[in-house]
């Protein structure tokens, strides 16, 4: 499978969870295979939306899918 790759952005670090697994932290480059995910971010839970649902493909290095949680107030 081909490798891709994705940032998820949130106004500060925090863990991301790609399908219930902690996999990278915010605002850096990860890679992954190409195929389908949810992603969300770790606790506490005060970000919006509460996941995303993403099909990986077509990305390289220079041009990632980004996902963007902002917080939640």
């Amino acid at each position: 499978m081909a490798k891709e790759y994705f940032v998820v952005l949130f106004p500060r670090s925090r863990r991301v969870m790609i399908n219930g697994e902690f996999m990278g932290t915010t605002n850096k480059k990860l890679e992954l295979e190409s195929g389908s995910y949810e992603v969300t971010l770790g606790p506490p839970l005060n970000f919006t939306p509460e996941k995303y649902d993403v099909d990986l493909h077509n990305t390289s290095s220079l041009m990632p899918m980004i996902v963007e949680f902002e917080e939640a107030v």
